[in-house]
Order: C-alpha cells, then sequence, then structure tokens
C-alpha cells in the first residue's frame, strides 16, 4: 500500500471525514469574510494538504485558508491581513476539531486576480496551539496573536508559525496528498489547494 492510500485510509471514511470539515469551514469563512467589507475579492478553504500520519495512523493534515486581495494591491496592508487571518481562524479551528492538524495555513493571493491567478502569493502558518488559544480566549485577539506569531517565526518558513513566508506548494511531495473539492489528489493536482506553483511570486517574503 502506497503512502497516500495509508494516509488516507483503505475506504472514503477518512477522506470524506476531512471533506466535510473543509465544507463546514469554507461555508464558515464564506459567510463571515464578505468580500465588500473586507475589500478582498474572494474567500475560501480551498484544500486540506494530508502531510502524514499520526500515532494511531490517523492523517496530520494542514488546512488551507486563501483570500484574493486583488490585481491592485502590490503592498498589502498587514492590519488587514491579520484581521483576515483571525476571520479564516474562526472558521478552521472549529471546523477541524476532531481531524489531526499539524497546522492552519492561511495564504494571500495579490497583484492579480482571482484565488489562483495571481502574479504573488505568501502564507501565514499557525501553530494549533495559537489557533486555540486565539478561538478560544477572548483577551487573545488579533493584535496578540500577530505579536505571538511574529516573536515565534525564526528564518525557517517551513515549520509553523510562519507570520509572512512563501506559500508552501504541496504538490512538491510525492507521498502527500490533498482534499479538495470532494476528493483527494495526488500531488499533480495539489498545486491549487496548495500554494499554486504557476504564481511568479511564490519566492520571495516581505513584512508582517
Amino acid at each position: 500500500m502506497g503512502l497516500i492510500q495509508r494516509l488516507l485510509g483503505d475506504g472514503d471514511e477518512e477522506e470524506q471525514r476531512i471533506e466535510d470539515a473543509r465544507e463546514s469551514a469554507d461555508d464558515a469563512l464564506r459567510n463571515s469574510a464578505d468580500p465588500d467589507a473586507h475589500g478582498i475579492e474572494d474567500a475560501a478553504v480551498t484544500g486540506v494538504a494530508v502531510v502524514n500520519e499520526g500515532p494511531d495512523e490517523e492523517p496530520v493534515t494542514v488546512p488551507i485558508a486563501r483570500f484574493s486581495l486583488g490585481e491592485d494591491v502590490e503592498d498589502p496592508d498587514y492590519d488587514t491581513v491579520w484581521e483576515l487571518v483571525g476571520e479564516a481562524l474562526r472558521a478552521l479551528e472549529p471546523a477541524f476539531e476532531d481531524v489531526f492538524v499539524r497546522h492552519f495555513d492561511v495564504q494571500f493571493t495579490f497583484d492579480g486576480d482571482e484565488l489562483f491567478e495571481a502574479e504573488e502569493c505568501r502564507r501565514v502558518a499557525v501553530t494549533t496551539d495559537l489557533a486555540n488559544r486565539f478561538v478560544s480566549d477572548p483577551g487573545f485577539g488579533v493584535q496578540a496573536l500577530r505579536e505571538a506569531m511574529t516573536d515565534g517565526h525564526d528564518i525557517d518558513d517551513e515549520v509553523a508559525p510562519v507570520a509572512w513566508g512563501e506559500c508552501k506548494d504541496y504538490s512538491q511531495n510525492s507521498g502527500m496528498a490533498v482534499v479538495a473539492g470532494g476528493g483527494a489528489a495526488g500531488a499533480s493536482a495539489a498545486a491549487c489547494a496548495g500554494a499554486g506553483s504557476g504564481a511568479a511570486g511564490c519566492g520571495g517574503a516581505g513584512g508582517v
């Protein structure tokens, strides 16, 4: 049995459980992150990367929320970015309560239109501990989250917390799968739910 089959189990049960969580989070995000109110083009929970096996052989996942900031945006307003991170976590964390999550990816595309047709892509990768604290502790708001993420982010953009780093293309690893839109895709189809490797700006970082 291959790694992807082991990660998702023998049948559709694990895959369906992850997709149900994705759909729930997507509905919540679309209801809360109104594009007009937030000055963005679009928002969605675009996929869930299945990146490893847990100690009980359950899939280890990275849920992915993505915001399109717009084609005329070259330098994002980071206050807006962090408000949107908060909206994403409020949608993601409760929906994935019963799924083994490694961290949450909140991605931002800009300098181009739509979720997957932009020149630039950056991500904020939030640990589960910080996500849970943000959602459950009224005294730990967006600014506190931002400070904790910035303090915790070192030079490694691969490991959460990442305060503002390169989007990660989960299709780069053939041992990973992505559950998106009702199905599991191998690495060849993971780019859209992951980073969108065709985006010219997937390399490089910026300020927070």
